[in-house]
Order: structure tokens, then sequence, then C-alpha cells
């Protein structure tokens, strides 16, 4: 019969009398028979090729159930006639919910199953049919707007169908012809892909022409092969599809505020012409631009003020560098030089607030690089005409040089920002070249600080918490925030160095009062997605512990957010304690009255007295890394972490070790009787939506189930 005449037929059952007595029915009738005995077999065998229709019986564990849901979901198997062959009505329900096509109900009649066979596979060519008609029409429907040319000859003449349309701004009726359409230098183009689709190869071109008024309407002509040697070319309207990709190019690469390229276009530029410089052994410049006291000018008189006085800075940058550097007296000079030297080219782009950079290229010395510097000092010098105010903005100007500062983007622009600051560091309103001396280290510093500052107003900073595992069942039972600093051009800043900076500056207030913020639209984003959060720990820096609203200001957060207090638990250190032990005493007293959790962070490395610690309001010490790290070869350790788990039981404080990266760290803490471990062994730091899935994944699993698999993971 047709239907079967070149049908494959996969059949999987377990029953093996069954698969030679379907071989025998079905074979004479000129089915491609492929008999299996399993899912897996059969998954193997579709992985290859998919059969025209899938017999698929009871097997062992609802097998067949899973098969059918991943046949469904194959390539390609979306359309599979899979029928199943069931034993009991409840097995139909469930095998169609799986993506079963059709049923057959065991046992099965020989006649019957043949004749069910002919009935799908019918159906299912005529779905086929349907579909692709179906796809036909949508295609026909939707080339409405578009011409349709039907030509018989190369010079481009024929019947005009449906004359092109469009939709742009400045669209004019279509002549008739396509060869009127064409402008003349696009005719040549346009017989080359006309002679290919007369060759049975389609093939495509685009072309544009002048609309008025002053505008360019843009085509693109597909050539399909046709019927008696005839191409249909269908032609359509693509001005407005290139005008938004124009749009969305200029947004991705430019700066609203000046016009001026933006990081990204400069960064492809630079990358780039590293490229070419290497192979031509040539030199290419990097000057980082940052204003002098910008930031002030901008807060004072505000934001339309600051925006405006970057556009005139960028105007003036820009007429500055716009005239060629003039060529060295070196390379002009050189009488080994075999052919006149490129010019020295400077590209300018806003990469930030404040900051722009300048890419030198062509045949360049350190000199040209100098010499740029002082174009842009000279052309900032002059006040600026803003609002009835006189404003000075000076530059100050880092220089970089390819190779003898960096083989790649990345470290020309580092050693740039870097000799950047020391020019700043240095009195600002000038250039300084970057150099490696002594002073790096202080140079270091102050960049931080300054960066600093910027990153709390520029998004730079993140939250991410470390979960806390209960050490018997591995469970998560809270998490500690953690402030992270993505830098956009040196990456993440270590946490230790910029929170110290923070320290000494007086902006560790500031960071945690973000901090705080940021944790609690956090708690509100999960609570809102259905996630009951554990207790989140938030460190509290000595500064504001000390300060006589430290309680007001931490209420007053949490009221905004409208979250209890009892969801955060307030981190200090031994030292933020001792430095002034009564008046922490009654800081934690008011911060224990109103609800919050209190712990000390690396307890064991500061001195803290053992009657302060009867004394203040604590519910968790923290035992420090230094020492967990050594409890397994140091027997010293070891004897500091127990003691510190039994005084703390004593006092009835939980214990919480920190830095837990081994099982035999784990054990050792368990066999202890510590509460509770953080660190890699488990997980790193995760941003908050990675918390949140690991929360969720964690209640979707079930208490029991979470538990003993990470049991077993870790103990075996």
């Amino acid at each position: 019969m047709s239907e079967s005449a070149s049908a494959r037929v996969l059949i999987v059952d377990g029953d093996a009398a069954l698969l030679e007595w379907a071989r025998a029915r079905l074979a004479p009738e000129g089915y491609t028979l492929q008999l299996l005995a399993s899912a897996e077999e059969a998954l193997g065998a579709c992985a290859v090729r998919l059969p025209d229709v899938a017999l698929v019986g009871t097997l062992p564990d609802e097998a067949h159930l899973r098969l059918c849901s991943l046949l469904r979901g194959s390539s390609g198997g979306a359309h599979l006639p899979i029928v199943i062959m069931a034993e009991t009505g409840a097995c139909v329900v469930r095998a169609y919910e799986a993506g079963a096509s059709d049923f057959i109900v065991k046992p099965i009649d020989g006649v019957l199953l043949a004749q069910r066979l002919r009935y799908v596979l019918r159906a299912a060519a005529t779905l086929e049919r349907l579909r692709v008609d179906a796809q036909r029409q949508g295609a026909l429907l939707q080339s409405i707007p578009d011409g349709w040319y039907l030509l018989d000859s190369p010079d481009l003449t024929g019947q005009c169908l449906n004359p092109v349309r469009g939709t742009a701004e400045g669209a004019e009726p279509a002549p008739a012809q396509l060869l009127d359409l064409l402008p003349v230098h696009e005719r040549a183009l346009a017989r080359e892909c006309l002679q290919a689709a007369l060759g049975g190869v389609a093939a495509s071109f685009e072309f544009s022409r002048s609309a008025a008024p002053d505008r360019t309407r843009h085509f693109e002509c597909r050539c399909l092969p046709h019927t008696h040697g005839q191409v249909l070319a269908i032609v359509r309207d693509v001005t407005e599809r290139r005008e938004a990709d124009a749009r969305i190019q200029r947004l991705a690469y430019f700066d609203a505020l000046t016009g001026l390229p933006n990081r990204e276009w400069i960064g492809e530029f630079l990358t780039r012409s590293l490229r070419q410089a290497a192979t031509r052994d040539a030199c290419v410049a990097l000057l980082y631009v940052d204003l002098d006291q910008f930031k002030r000018i901008n807060d004072t008189l505000g934001h339309d003020t600051g925006d405006a006085l970057l556009r005139h800075v960028a105007e003036r940058l820009r007429r500055a560098l716009g005239e060629p550097v003039a060529a060295d007296e070196l390379f002009l000079a050189s009488e080994s030089l075999q052919q006149p030297p490129e010019p020295v080219r400077a590209e300018l782009a806003r990469v930030g607030g404040d900051e722009f950079i300048v890419v030198l290229t062509g045949d360049l010395s350190l000199q040209h690089a100098e010499r740029t510097a002082e174009r842009i000092l000279d052309a900032l010098a002059r006040p600026f005409g803003q609002g009835g105010y006189e404003l000075v903005v000076t530059p100050s100007v880092g220089i970089a040089l390819f190779p003898h500062h960096g083989r790649d983007a990345q470290t020309l622009l580092k050693n740039a920002d870097s000799a950047m600051y020391e020019a700043k560091s240095s009195g600002r309103n000038q250039y300084r070249i970057h150099s490696s001396g002594a002073n790096a280290r202080a140079l270091k510093r102050l960049s931080l600080e300054m960066e600093l500052r910027r990153a709390l107003e520029s998004a730079q900073l993140q939250v991410y918490y470390q979960p806390k595992y209960a050490s018997h069942t591995l469970r998560i039972t809270g998490a500690e925030a953690l402030l992270r600093w993505f830098h956009p051009v040196r990456g993440q800043i270590p946490t230790a160095d910029f929170v110290a900076v923070a320290e000494e500056t007086g902006l560790i207030g500031e960071m945690g009062r973000w901090t705080l913020q940021q944790v609690c639209r956090d708690l509100i984003a999960w609570r809102a997605a259905g996630i009951c959060p554990p207790q989140l720990a938030v460190n509290v820096s000595g500064h504001d512990l000390m300060r006589p609203d430290a309680l007001l200001r931490l209420s007053e957060a949490l009221e905004q957010a409208q979250l209890p207090s009892s969801l955060f638990e307030l981190e200090l250190t031994e030292g933020v304690l001792m430095r002034d032990a009564e008046a922490g005493r009654r800081a934690l007293l008011q911060l224990k009255e109103f609800g919050f959790a209190l712990a000390v962070d690396d307890f064991g490395t500061g001195y803290c007295s053992l009657n302060y610690l009867k004394r203040f309001p604590l519910d968790t010490l923290k035992v420090d890394r230094s020492f967990v790290d050594d409890i397994n070869s140091d027997a010293d350790a070891a004897a500091i972490v127990r003691a510190i788990i039994a005084l703390g039981h004593n006092l009835n404080l939980r214990i919480v070790a920190e830095g837990v990266e081994t099982r035999e760290q784990l054990h050792f803490l368990r066999a202890e009787g510590c509460d509770a471990i953080q660190g890699f062994l488990m997980s790193a730091a995760v941003p908050a939506h990675t918390l949140a899935e690991m929360m969720r994944a964690e209640a979707v699993a079930g208490v029991q189930a979470a538990d003993l698999g990470r049991a077993r993971t870790l103990t075996n």
C-alpha cells in the first residue's frame, strides 16, 4: 500500500513475543520495521533517525511515558505520530499527557493494528500537507507589501505581479518594471542574480535609490527560480529596517549627551588598532582624560548645568584634536624610511561621567602623545560661560603607549588610568606618562579612594551572599551579605583593599547604609517571589556602631522596607567592640532590644575580654578562618577551635565556622559540635538571584531529600 511503501515503523516493547508477532504481522504489509526492547535503545535509534511512526508498549518503571515525552521534545519530534500500546484506560490517559498522539489497547488484533497504522500515517501526511500549506499562505500574507516581478529574460523585464510599496516616510510609487526601479550602477549585479536563479539557484542583493526630499530608500531583492524558465523577483522596501539598525548602532556605540563614541566603540577601535600596530611594528598612544572637580560643579549647580558643561568640553576637545598632529622630526629625518609616514590620527570618546579617552594611531612617538596632552590642556584652559557663571574645568591626563606600557587594551587602559591619577595627586591640570615608580602603592590608594566615590554613584557595587549551612543537616540556615566592587575598567576590586580605604576616608558609613538598603530590596523581591528567606547577616562598621543615631538609621531602613528586624543579624568584629567596650555594650543593648540578632565576626583574632564577652548581648560567635584552615594539621589551632566552641556553648551562643573548604574540616567541626559552617566547601558568595535559586531548589526538593543528598555527597 502507498502508506507502507516507505514508512519506517519503530516498535518498542519489553515483550519479545509481542515484537516477533508484530514482525510477522506487519512485515508482509511492506513496512520497514525496527524492533527494540527498551526505551534507551529507542532513544539511541531516534537520535540517528526518527521513524515515520512509533509504537510504544508498556515498559518497566513507566519508561514508556518518559520515552514518549523525550521523543516529543526531541529535534523533529514535535509532529512524530506516537501510538501507545496500552493495557488499561488509565495508561492511555497518562500517555496522552506525556505526548502520545494515538493508542491501541492490548491484546492487539492483527487486522486492527494494520488498519490503525495506515490511519495514523495517512493522518500524519495530511497534517504535514496542512502545515506546509499554512507556511506558504503565511509567507504570501507577509509579502503583500513586497513587489513581485515575474522575469523571463536577462534584461530584467517581465510581468509586474505586484508593485513594491513601502510605509517608510518619503516612499514614492515604484515603477512597473524592475529595470526602471534599479539604479544604473546596480543593474549588473541584478543580472548576475537573475542568471543564477535561471540556473536554479536562489540569489539576493540590496540596492538603494534617492527619494525626495533628501531621502534614500533601501530595497532587498530576492530572485527565486520559478517555472518554465522564469524567475520570481521579490522586492521589499527595507528603509525602516535599515534606519532602525542605524539608530540601534548609534545608541550602542555613541554617547547620547555629547555625540562622541562611547566606551564600547573606543574599546573595539583600540583592540583593532593594537592588532594593526603589532603587524606594522608601530605604536599606539592612549590618553585617559578626567575633569578636575567636575563633581563639585555638578552637585552645586545641578545636572542640567553639568550636562551642558560636558557638551562644551566635548566640543572643545573635538576641535583641538581635529587637525592631524605634526609629523615628528625623527620620522622626517630618517633616511631609512621607504615611504612617507602615516599621519597621526586622534579618536576621541566619552567613557564615563567626566572621563574621556583619546587613541592616537599612525606613525607616532611619545612626543606625539605629549603634544596631544598639551593641546587638551590648552583647549580647556579658558573658562566656560554657562548659565551666568564662568566655570573653570581643568583636565588631568594619563598617557600609556603601546607596546611599552602594555600589549593589550585592558593593560593600556589600566596604566593610562593610573597615570591620570598620578597627575591628579601631583596637583591636577597636567599630564603624566605611565611609570612603575616607587609611589605606585600610594597612587593605587588614592585611585581607589576617588573611584570608590564614583562607584557609590554609578552602580558599580553589588551585594553578594555567602550561604551558611547547618553543620549536620547541611541545610541553608542563613547568609552573609558581602559587598563586591566591579570596576568598569579594572574588573573586580579586592574587598580588603576598598574597605580599608572606605574606613580611612569615612565612606564606610555610606557603604554600610547602601548595603543594608540593597539587602532590604533583595528580601522584598524574594518574599514577593514566594521564597522564605533565612536570616541575613550584615556587617556593621565601628564608625556606624558608635554614632548616636546608629539605631535610628538602621531602623529607618527597615521601616521603609516594611521588614521585621528578626530577619537581620548584625556582625561586628572584636576590634570594634573593644575600642570602647562600655559604649559598645550600650549600643548593642539598643540594637538587641529593637530585635536584631548580634554576632562577633573573626572571633579569636582580637583581644575581647571574656568578662565583656559575657556582658555583651550576643547571639553568635564566628570562628575566624585562620584557625579553621589548620585544624586538621595544627594541634594548637584545633585546640583553639575546640575552646571557642565550648566557650560559646557555655554562654548559650551559636557557633559559626568561617572558611570551611574541605570535608576533613567539616568532619572535625561536626564532631566538636559546631552549629554552622560557611565557606567554599558548600558555596562561594553568590549574587542575589543565585541565592534565590538555591533557596527555591532546596524548598522544591524538600527538606529531607536535600539533607540526605548533601550528607551523602560530603560524607562519602
